[in-house]
């Protein structure tokens, strides 16, 4: 038995606010809610304000919310009440971190610890301080997932299908197979804890990481003895749960089986919801409560409304962003306030029924006591008198009351009952004339029946025609199931012939493409193969070009570097030889030595500069093998695909078609049978036809008797719209207006959440910017240590004035942010305006009768209509968009094919051009190499005439010396000629003979002493071999002949304008060099020769100067003079003979220059006296 308590308790709520997590902070997110001070009452927005028992704000530790809110309830399990505490709010608001479902042991001594630990410790606390009572403790886990009951602390789910609830009218819900633990410490019921923390189903979604995925029930049942009393004892349990958080599939993002979840969440707090609106409505007091809705509400119905003091933990989101949510809590919260639990002290059974039994033995002895007029003993206590004549009392008023409301039970039953039978009699007659209704349109659909019908009148035929018409419709039932069936065939023929035409056609399509492809592929892979063959045979020509060149790169750099040594010398040299008159043709020489080699270099660095183009042409050459062959490669492969998927879709289509000749065969079977059935149907149709004809006529009599009821049924209706349409005219208008009003705000409702929506995103998009911006400026403020100076350079200048430009667009978002959390919270107030519940609870309350339901239906209906025109619209025009985008796609389509084409043959001429190039550098390659060869023949043959003619210049650069040598000798013996022509003059003028002469030859040549200058060694090797032979002066009949003439067309020279750098110069025609007598400007001419500045009037008439051409063939040919070896010079080796020889030419040619007008002394300077 169980003893009632008077006492009536609602159930608690404490609300806790958490404080805004980084990610909401990140995101811009406002503080939406605000607390007052030492009061436990929160506003949302501006002046909307809830009040509950507890109010806990961010600030608020752990501890602080155990003290003040949850252990009161422990004082009350010692004294025999049931308790539950119960975590709801949101997804990611912090019911699991306030119960502690994440607890360990290693956490025991950490502030954050939740509910559920500190619980464990606090009882087993008190139960260690009350040494006079005996504790039984056990302990239960389990967790509601996706609608099943799962045991946490069972090692294997498979025990789960085996947990069922069931309801003891004694000890109220209990769970059948749940696994129970025997508890003796806080260490043991901490394990198990751990145990079924580990098990619970956890997964990550957008708004909370560990997302507790199942709604979970910790439950410590208590039973205590008294040690002395054994008949006083108390059983009591505590539920703690931690239920999973409502959610938005918006906002989580979940997919999968994290939706499923979430549904079955939603719809277990959904029912949760439910039944607590039923309890919290006093409305509806003592009506139904959906308790069976859901398995979580089941578990929970001591707590909600029965035997239990309950505390509910409300866990809100303080982020304006989760403002909606926050607001469903509060109000979920405020009707758990509402709903009133009866906790009772749970005695054990057998105890609790001897008390009562004790009690009524001593109500019995006080009663008999007073019915024989006797005193009570001292023993028994008067209060169970006084208890009595409560009850008696009590119990009076409850009968009178009963019989109010049996008799008032008995009018309405008899109101019921008379109510009912009405309700069968009009209904049995709307059937009866529903039935006539059909039989009567049966009847006018049959013509013939009814021109019978009037003239038959007896009943029995009018059965008979009423059987009649039965089977006819029977009959016209089959026929028109079988035409359907025959049609439906006939176009599942058609269908499946077309279908299979179809898919023929696809796979014929697909073939031929798949041909076409694979040709494609077979005529590039050709094409890549013959050009990597030509590649690779140019590389194999190559390599040894390659190595030639190399050795030839090496030989060449070898030589150039002796050619620059040589020119470095040739270069001294010259100008050495430029400070010697003497040395002036050797420099000469050497100046264009110098030249020839500057040529040789310049030429062999072409030469290398080809050699390197050539390999890195072969490098390049190697990359293209390389990679054309790896194209080679995939294109194999690719076309082995192909052809295997060929294959593939012809094994498909030949299977294909296997099945639909089956097909096609039962199909064929099954209308045959079919034709039977028909067949045999007609024939019957036919027999039953026959029989109608004689017995139509018994169908008439209804005719007439339909007509009336049809036209009274019309003309009542008729009165009934009239009067239904005087009613509705002012109805209408007032209806109208406030569906139009209501309709009007809930479209302005859901553009302001739109709206609000929008500048939630918004805002977020600027915290990220803003937070992107203030690490920018915080990485520019803390640069490294190594980078810090003291002096200011133009990117320190740089750097402030960026800082500058953060702190501007740092400034300038935040009041955009600042802006935006204005605009929100404006429209969530008015949103809160907006969704009033008492405004949603009276919306139909203007609704109160059938008529303005009527109005308010049909203008709702014109509306809908007038909506469903305007989306037709909207969705043709969106068709019409579609087709043009799918127009639009396939134009994009066919030009992405066509420049596929075009690549495709772009590639292809590629291939045939790089073909047709490497064709040509095979054939350049090959060309290049017999011209390597010839030029190496040439080359070979030139270097061996280069040393023969090295050897016979050096041989010449002796013979030279030695004619300078006798040029010298040469040079006194003209020296001691003239003294002697001077001894000789004056014996003449001493002797007076040929003064005439004399004094003629003195007049033309009036400058007597003259220095003769040594000429260059061409001319003086020519007059020596001129002066040695003496053919001419040897010849007796020897005239001397005016040079004048050829004098002085030699002495004109050039006369051109500019540098004489070319052909067209006359003495470079020549190849002579410019002298003083050429009218050219020496300034500009570069044909001089700087190191020899001869007078014009030095070389007038000098005809030793220039050497003939016999000379000049002699010096280059150098048959003559070169290649043998001189003898003695005869000047140097003379004897008696030749010295007479000599002497006597020397008078023959002093006679005929003394005869001829040519002056000997022509050609010479004049001797410069100091």
């Amino acid at each position: 038995m169980l003893r009632e308590d008077e006492k009536v308790i609602p159930v608690r709520v404490a609300l806790r606010c958490r404080p805004l997590v980084p990610k909401e902070v990140s995101e811009g997110c406002q503080m939406c809610l605000s607390f007052v001070p030492g009061e436990p009452q929160v506003v949302v927005g501006n002046d909307k304000s809830f009040t509950y028992d507890y109010v806990f704000d961010p600030s608020v530790e752990q501890e602080e919310v155990f003290n003040t809110a949850v252990a009161p309830l422990l004082r009350g399990i010692f004294k025999g009440y049931n308790a539950t505490v119960l975590a709801y709010g949101q997804t990611g608001s912090g019911k699991t971190y306030s119960m502690g479902g994440t607890y360990t042991a290693s956490q025991e001594h950490e502030p954050n610890v939740g509910v559920i630990p500190r619980v464990i410790k606090l009882l087993f606390k008190e139960k260690d301080q009350r040494q006079d009572w005996e504790f039984v403790l056990k302990v239960s886990y389990l967790e509601i997932y996706n609608e099943d009951i799962l045991d946490l602390l069972c090692p294997s789910r498979e025990r789960s299908s085996q947990i069922s609830i069931r309801e003891d009218p004694k000890e109220g819900i209990k769970i059948v197979g749940l696994t129970e633990r025997n508890v003796t410490c806080a260490q043991d019921t901490v394990s198990c804890l751990e145990q079924g923390n580990n098990a619970r189903t956890v997964a990550s979604t957008a708004m909370n990481s560990q997302s507790s995925r199942s709604h979970a029930i910790f439950t410590i049942c208590i039973d205590q003895k008294k040690k002395n009393d054994k008949n006083t004892s108390f059983h009591s349990k505590l539920h703690l749960v931690d239920l999973a958080g409502s959610e938005r599939q918006k906002k989580t993002k979940a997919e999968g089986d994290r939706l499923k979840e979430g549904i079955n969440i939603n719809r277990g707090l959904l029912c949760l919801g439910n039944v607590i609106s039923a309890l919290g409505d006093e409305n509806k007091k003592g009506g139904f409560v959906p308790y069976r809705d859901s398995k979580l509400t089941r578990l929970l119905q001591d707590s909600l409304g029965g035997n239990s003091h309950t505390l509910m933990i409300a866990c809100v989101s303080p982020a304006d962003s989760n403002l909606e949510e926050t607001l469903n809590t509060l109000r979920y919260a405020d009707r758990a306030r509402k709903i009133k639990n009866k906790p009772i002290v749970n005695l054990d059974p057998q105890a609790a029924e001897l008390h009562n039994l004790k009690q009524q033995v001593q109500q019995l002895q006080v009663l008999l006591l007073q019915a024989h007029g006797g005193t009570l003993p001292v023993s028994i206590n008067m209060a169970p008198s006084e208890n009595l004549q409560s009850l008696m009392e009590k119990n009076q008023s409850l009968m009178e009351e009963n019989q109010k409301l049996s008799r008032g039970l008995s009018e309405a039953a008899g109101q019921t009952a008379q109510m009912l039978e009405r309700i069968i009699l009009t209904e049995q007659e709307n059937e009866k004339m529903n039935a006539k209704l059909d039989q009567l349109q049966h009847a006018v659909c049959k013509l013939d029946l009814q021109k019978l019908a009037e003239t038959v009148e007896d009943e029995e035929l009018k059965e008979n025609v009423e059987v009649i018409r039965n089977l006819q419709q029977v009959l016209s039932e089959n026929a028109a199931a079988m035409e359907a069936a025959a049609e439906m065939e006939a176009e599942t023929g058609q269908a499946t012939k077309r279908s299979s035409d179809d898919f023929t056609t696809q796979h014929a399509l697909r073939q031929a493409q798949m041909s076409k492809e694979l040709l494609e592929l077979n005529k590039a892979l050709t094409l890549k193969e013959a050009l990597a063959k030509k590649m690779t045979q140019n590389d194999s020509q190559l390599e040894p070009i390659q190595s030639q060149y190399q050795a030839n790169i090496k030989e060449l750099e070898l030589e150039v570097s002796n050619l620059q040594k040589e020119k470095e010398e040739l270069t001294l040299a010259l100008h050495m030889a430029k400070k010697d008159v003497n040395q002036a043709k050797l420099s000469e020489r050497r100046r264009k030595r110098l030249q020839e080699l500057e040529g040789q270099i310049n030429e062999l660095k072409k030469k290398l500069n080809e050699q390197s183009k050539l390999l890195k042409l072969k490098e390049s050459t190697e990359h293209t093998v390389i990679k054309l062959n790896q194209e080679i490669r995939e294109m194999k492969n690719q076309r082995v695909q192909l052809m295997r998927q060929m294959k593939d879709d012809a094994e498909k289509f030949r299977q294909w078609k296997q099945q639909k000749d089956k097909e096609v065969i039962q199909l064929k079977e099954r209308d045959r049978k079919r034709q039977y059935e028909l067949l045999k149907l007609e024939r019957d149709f036919q027999k039953q036809a026959n029989v109608l004809r004689r017995k139509t006529e018994e169908a008439a009599a209804s005719n007439k008797r339909l007509k009336d009821a049809l036209q009274k049924q019309r003309e009542a209706a008729d009165k009934r719209k009239e009067t239904q349409n005087r009613g509705m005219e002012g109805v209408a208008a007032r209806v109208k207006s406030w569906l139009a009003n209501e309709v009007e705000v809930l479209v302005s409702t859901e553009e302001a959440r739109r709206h609000l929506a929008d500048l939630l995103e918004d805002r977020k998009i600027l915290a990220q910017e803003l937070l992107q911006l203030k690490e920018k400026k915080e990485a520019g403020e803390n640069p490294p240590l190594k980078l810090r100076r003291r002096t200011y350079s133009i990117t320190d200048l740089q750097a402030s004035e960026m800082d500058l430009s953060i702190s501007k667009q740092i400034e300038s978002l935040e009041t955009e942010m600042e802006l935006r959390s204005a605009q929100i919270a404006d429209l969530q107030q008015k949103l809160l305006e907006a969704d009033n519940g008492d405004r949603v609870k009276q919306r139909w309350d203007s609704i109160a009768t059938i008529l303005e339901a009527k109005c308010a239906l049909k203008y709702l209906l014109g509306e809908l209509v007038s909506s469903k025109v305007q989306e037709s619209k909207l969705e043709s025009s969106l068709q019409q968009s579609k087709a043009n985008c799918s127009d639009i796609q396939k134009m994009l389509t066919e030009e992405r094919n066509h420049i596929t084409e075009m690549e495709a043959e772009f590639q292809n001429q590629l291939l045939v051009q790089e073909q047709h190039h490497q064709e040509k550098v095979l054939y350049l390659l090959s060309q290049f190499q017999q011209k390597e060869a010839a030029k190496k023949k040439l080359e070979d043959s030139l270097s061996e005439q280069e040393k023969q003619l090295q050897e016979r210049l050096k041989f010449q650069e002796k013979e030279l010396e030695k004619m300078r040598e006798i040029c010298e000798k040469n040079q006194e013996l003209l020296r001691e000629n003239d003294i002697l022509k001077q001894k000789m003059l004056l014996l003449q003028v001493a002797s007076g003979q040929k003064l005439r002469h004399i004094q003629q030859m003195a007049s033309e040549s009036p400058e007597s002493p003259f220095d003769y200058i040594p000429p260059k060694v061409k001319i003086l090797h020519t007059n020596f071999h001129a002066w040695e032979s003496g053919g001419e002066m040897g010849d007796a009949d020897w005239v001397p002949v005016k040079a004048a003439k050829g004098a002085k067309k030699s002495v004109m020279g050039c006369s051109c304008k500019g540098r004489c750098g070319n052909r067209q110069c006359g003495c470079r025609k020549q190849k002579m060099g410019c002298t003083e007598g050429c009218s050219c400007d020496s300034a500009k001419c570069r044909n001089r020769d700087p190191g020899f500045p001869v007078s014009s009037a030095a070389l007038r008439g000098a005809k030793g100067l220039h050497p003939t051409s016999r000379v000049l063939k002699d010096i280059i040919t150098g048959q003559d003079v070169f290649m043998k070896k001189p003898s003695a010079p005869s000047s140097l080796l003379v004897s008696d003979e030749e010295l007479q020889e000599n002497q006597m030419l020397f008078v023959k040619r002093k006679k005929r220059m003394l005869t001829s007008n040519t002056s000997f002394f022509a050609g010479c300077t004049p001797i410069k006296e100091a």
